[in-house]
């Protein structure tokens, strides 16, 4: 595949912007542009205190879908849970709304509903729900590997347990989200806008999870799970758990999984 590293301005942001983008080649045919062809759309969101490179140095991503007709987009949330910061940059409105075009303008990528995917490990899987529960129209399917799917305990309860090695991990992660109360029943809940999107007539997303039996998050994601499961009745949902800590070592070993779910392998 092509790798392409990005640099842009994002006016959502107000900063210089890097991606990272994987582009469908085909080795053993000639370079020849074909202006209507457009490609189905991958969305990888990376983890806490990682950036848009961790998947292209950590993942088997390139190795799993370099003969398959599909853009890898690979964006930079740094430590902001892909979220509108209470005290911060507005990053799900340059996810949700300014990186789609940016990518479609740049790249020949499909806008199509059924074309589009995206996916995370932990933080990343927390912001792959989100987007794709709030937008479900853009989304064909959404995953997530290890998720923090339910932020105020889950992570700041793993701080407790030292789960991160970032000294300023709750300053934050209360500087992005607020108080509790300010999180509850918004866009940022999972919980909240599973249930709200359950109730409405518009298209769902189907939704792929999974998570390591030794992981800190792991009580966090069956208790996800058992809302998806006994709480709601309209999404296709898959839940997947097995032998593994919160790692990349597990996440390689269910990130084929997760890409035959969505149809991409």
């Amino acid at each position: 595949m092509a790798l392409v590293n990005c640099n842009f301005f994002s006016y959502t942001l107000g900063m210089d912007y890097e991606m990272n983008v994987l582009l469908p080649e085909k080795r053993q045919q000639p370079h020849l542009a074909n202006p209507n062809k457009k490609y189905p759309v991958l969305y990888l969101l990376h983890g806490h205190s990682d950036d848009h490179t961790s998947w292209l140095r950590k993942s088997l991503v390139e190795l799993l879908v370099r003969d398959k007709d599909v853009i890898v987009v690979m964006p930079n949330a740094h430590r902001s849970f892909y979220t509108d910061s209470k005290h911060g940059h507005n990053y799900f409105q340059f996810l949700s709304k300014e990186l789609p075009v940016v990518v479609s303008n740049f790249f020949p990528a499909s806008n199509k509903r059924e074309e589009n995917f995206v996916a995370g490990i932990s933080m990343g899987g927390y912001g792959a729900m989100k987007w794709a529960l709030n937008c479900p129209e853009k989304f064909a399917a959404a995953g997530s590997l290890s998720g923090a799917l339910s932020p105020y305990k889950s992570l700041l309860e793993a701080d407790d347990h030292n789960m991160f090695t970032v000294s300023d991990f709750k300053e934050n992660f209360l500087n992005v989200f607020g108080g509790e109360k300010d999180f509850q029943g918004t866009e940022n809940d999972l919980f909240y806008i599973a249930k709200k999107l359950d109730k409405e007539d518009e298209p769902k997303p189907y939704l792929y999870q999974s998570c390591g039996v030794s992981d800190p998050l792991y009580k966090y994601n069956v208790e996800y799970r058992d809302f998806i499961e006994n709480e709601t009745d309209c999404f296709n949902y898959t839940y997947h758990e097995d032998e593994g800590g919160h790692d990349w070592e597990y996440w390689n070993k269910v990130f084929p999984l997760m890409l035959k779910g969505f149809g991409i392998i």
